[in-house]
């Protein structure tokens, strides 16, 4: 019998991409890298993937089909980090020890492009302060500001209602990386971003903001842009086959005898996954190339 997995989310780390799993009984957090040959069946039905005690992530005691994004309602109202999501650092909510302890930690402010007219602006935590932009996959990010969670939310809320968007979905995502934008393009319009800032943002927060810090991205993710690659479905028991081959925030290109496909890792969360299954295999079909 092949081993299961339930698929919480994606990262990076170590200039990788990785899967974000909880595995085996009882069940652990775990980071898959995807990297080199896979092979995994998707399993029917999206599941709970757990919630957030403040400090690190737990299970679904239930195990429960999702019902609301890709929690369970228990596990929603069990979620301490769930209050902080719609924050906008004016009036905090009541908050668990530990999730006081994160919001009171420094946080910084970064601007975003990822290939189109719009600045996305976000928050990260300071141990997190890349990794969480690089996640994203942006052709051009740089932290511009730091300070505690309440501030940083603050200017975040401030600088949306001046015109910069704080979401920026993954089909969009992967729509602008069609684009011809370049990332020299899209670091000065960054700049250009930066340098309005002052006049957006009341004096009370000018001490925060500093020089535009570039993150980088990982050389997998800068390589992978000019691949060609098609669109792979997630659908019930369709198994993916192949070899990993290039990675940009939440798609992981896959080279298979058909072809090199990409896979939305988004659409991944909260599904049961197996690896190395027995039985039939369902090729993907080849659909409009992204880039």
């Amino acid at each position: 019998m092949s081993e299961t997995s339930l698929v919480v989310g994606w990262t990076w780390s170590e200039g990788a991409a990785k899967l974000r799993v909880w595995q085996g009984e009882p069940s652990t957090m775990q980071l898959i890298a995807l990297d080199g040959p896979v092979c995994f069946r998707i399993l029917p039905g999206r599941f709970c993937t757990g919630y957030s005690d403040g400090a690190v992530g737990q299970p679904c005691p239930e195990q429960a089909l999702a019902r609301r994004g890709t929690n369970c309602d228990a596990c929603a109202s069990r979620d301490a980090f769930r209050p902080c999501m719609a924050c906008t650092g004016l009036r905090c909510p009541r908050l668990t020890p530990a999730m006081r302890r994160y919001c009171r930690q420094d946080h910084h402010l970064y601007l975003a492009c990822f290939g189109g007219e719009t600045i996305k602006v976000g928050t990260a935590s300071h141990p997190r302060r890349d990794q969480r932009i690089v996640e994203q996959g942006p052709l051009a990010a740089a932290r511009v500001a730091r300070a505690v969670g309440p501030t940083v939310k603050q200017m975040e809320h401030l600088l949306s209602d001046a015109g910069f968007t704080e979401t920026m979905r993954r089909t969009r995502k992967t729509a602008l990386l069609q684009g011809a934008m370049t990332e020299a393009e899209a670091r000065s319009r960054v700049m250009d971003a930066v340098r309005g800032l002052r006049g957006v943002l009341p004096p009370t927060y000018h001490d925060h903001l500093h020089a535009p810090v570039f993150v980088p991205q990982p050389p997998l993710a800068v390589a992978s842009r000019s691949l060609t690659v098609n669109q792979l479905r997630v659908e019930d028991d369709r198994v993916v086959e192949g070899r990993f081959v290039g990675a940009v925030g939440h798609l992981a290109f896959i080279e298979e005898t058909d072809g090199r496909f990409a896979l939305d890792l988004g659409e991944l969360k909260g599904r049961h996954i197996a690896w190395n299954p027995g039985g039939p295999r369902r090729r993907p079909e080849a659909q409009l190339g992204l880039f």
